[in-house]
């Protein structure tokens, strides 16, 4: 698939913004970086993980930080080439296809725009199937890709490697000091792996998910009266493994927020559009986590929280969320292999901290 218009650019956007669950970056910066490559006539192919060889080498490119820093540390033209280098020199080989580390927010289009920049393909899979905080939340690691060696580098130009460590999680705590004292928002490349491993441990089409929920988001405001109805028709699909329901509608009437440790970390309540006594919440940190309804867990990590625009279906990122905001709130259940046991393991409710067992969101009592 050759991504070769600014439409299918917003597409990609937009969707990217649900399955982002609240984070994983706003992904205006790198669409703008990425119409600007189509308007100078250099396109970016999106390719299936079957069409590698085994013995290809193929490289993640992804902003690391607290999406709420985002604006104040625009992107350079050529950070992202720079890292490319960088590995390509550790590797001693040239890089042969980019995969997202995740198709949520801004690190599902980043990857793109290098492609287009660079004139590499870009896979259609991804490690999370959405966004998450950490590094190692990855079927990527789950599976024995190691992150490293991963390089750093923020808009200024100050770069930093981490070669080797012992696990992700500990790669994932070097690198949150790092982007600390970077600005709290940098760029790497990471997960240098092979074709066989892209094909045997990725999620295969997501990126063309991702491309299937904006454009249907779009065509679904002019096809029916309610946007939502259209949008299930994609999310909801049980005899593909698709679950999806409207978890809540209302507004917005608080909203606690800060940048901790490089994360974004926030608690939404909202109240029902005609039941002031009908309480719902978010927890945040960076991505979605966990959504209550009336104290009754809803939908959790690793499935999908979306926050969207009760008129026009339109997603809105976590940081983005205010007092007074109408929404509707979706819940979709993740990539099957994302539930397995060993994922849960890295990244299900108790690496977060959090007491609850993981319920499938098809299985919660919200109708």
């Amino acid at each position: 698939m050759l991504i070769d218009n600014l439409e299918m650019v917003k597409d990609l956007a937009r969707g990217a913004v649900l399955l982002g669950t609240g984070g994983g970056g706003d992904p205006y910066i790198g669409q703008l970086l990425l119409q600007q490559q189509i308007r100078e006539g250099r396109f970016v192919e999106l390719i299936d993980a079957s069409e590698l060889a085994d013995d290809a080498l193929v490289v993640s490119i992804a902003g690391v930080g607290a999406p709420t820093v985002l604006v104040e540390h625009l992107q350079a033209n050529d950070v992202c080439q720079r890292l490319l280098d960088r590995m390509e020199r550790y590797m001693g080989r040239k890089v042969d296809a980019i995969i997202p580390v995740e198709v949520g927010g801004l690190n599902s289009i980043i990857p793109l725009a290098l492609g287009a920049q660079v004139g590499l393909p870009v896979i259609n899979a991804d490690g999370m199937g959405r966004a998450f905080p950490h590094i190692e939340m990855t079927t990527f690691s789950v599976y024995g890709n190691t992150a490293c060696p991963m390089f750093i580098e923020n808009e200024l130009g100050d770069a930093v490697t981490i070669e080797k460590t012992t696990t992700d999680r500990k790669t994932e705590d070097i690198a949150r000091v790092v982007t600390g004292t970077l600005g709290a928002m940098v760029y790497s490349s990471l997960y240098p792996m092979s074709g066989h491993d892209v094909k045997t441990k990725a999620i295969l089409g997501s990126m063309s998910y991702c491309l299937e929920i904006g454009r249907g988001i779009r065509e679904a405001r002019i096809n029916y009266d309610d946007p939502f109805e259209g949008l299930l028709k994609i999310l909801d699909q049980p005899e593909n493994d698709r679950h999806a329901k409207i978890l809540f509608d209302g507004k917005i009437i608080d909203t606690k927020r800060e940048t901790r440790d490089g994360l974004h970390v926030a608690t939404i309540k909202m109240i029902g559009i005609d039941d002031p006594s009908d309480v719902f919440e978010i927890e945040v940190q960076n991505e979605y986590l966990v959504a209550t309804r009336n104290g009754e867990t809803v939908c959790i990590v690793p499935d999908l929280i979306a926050t969207l625009d009760r008129e026009s279906a339109e997603p809105v990122t976590g940081e983005k969320l205010k007092y007074g905001q109408r929404l509707k709130i979706l819940g979709l259940a993740a990539s099957p292999i994302m539930r397995r046991p060993e994922c849960l393991e890295v990244f299900g409710p108790s690496a977060f901290g959090l007491s609850e067992e993981f319920i499938c969101v098809e299985d919660n009592k919200i109708k």
